[in-house]
């Protein structure tokens, strides 16, 4: 009888050891997943969770304009994250919702946008002068790394200024602050010109 008791005892130590191993496991495989979902690969453009940045039409205006760029269904894919934005209004000015995959080099791409898929941000450490890319018709280039930007959520420092032209119509210019994401950006027809260049500016933001 005390040799059975011994055998139940030992059996239960067994089943607890096991059971706190295997909810252990469970609980570091949870935090992983939630740390991986979290992953911030592009710290120009830190797209988590509900991080949300709205612009204004840059003053003097007649009236308001504003766009609203949140982030949201965060998920883990093959090689970095993908989440949509409520919109991406920074070369078109609309309000769709987008699909962004961030790659775990940090290069941000964004699925038929403009009639094109790839590459539209670069990785952190390609924000530096010199460096260029293509997207669809549009050649990009860091026109600036020390920038100031004067915007509605505070003055910024030490931009990256990005410029992107199609060679032609159109182009484009967007300033990003580390840890922040984009505070100013333009969309202007270059021909003919138009007469007095539009730009919108951070009015607030909320980061994860």
């Amino acid at each position: 009888m005390k040799i059975m008791s011994k055998i139940l005892l030992l059996l239960a130590v067994v089943y607890s050891v096991t059971a706190f191993s295997c909810n252990s496991s469970d609980t570091k495989s949870k935090i992983e997943s939630k740390k991986t979902y979290n992953d911030n690969f592009n710290s120009y453009f830190p797209l988590k969770e509900n991080n949300k940045w709205v612009y204004i039409n840059e003053g003097p205006r007649d009236e308001s304009m504003l766009y609203t760029v949140e982030a949201k269904d965060v998920k883990k894919v093959e090689g970095g994250i993908q989440m949509k934005v409520s919109s991406f209004p920074y070369l078109t000015q609309d309000n769709e919702e987008r699909s962004l995959t961030v790659k775990s080099n940090g290069e941000i791409e964004i699925n038929n946008y403009m009639g094109s898929s790839g590459v539209i941000i670069p990785s952190p450490e390609n924000f530096k002068i010199g460096t260029k890319w293509s997207f669809g018709i549009f050649n990009a280039s860091v026109y600036s790394e020390n920038e100031p930007a004067i915007t509605e959520d505070g003055t910024y420092n030490n931009c990256i200024h990005v410029y992107m032209t199609d060679g032609f119509t159109f182009s484009y210019e967007m300033w990003f602050v580390k840890d922040v994401g984009i505070v100013k950006w333009g969309a202007n027809r270059t021909n003919p010109p138009q007469l007095k260049p539009l730009y919108y500016v951070l009015k607030e933001h909320k980061l994860n």
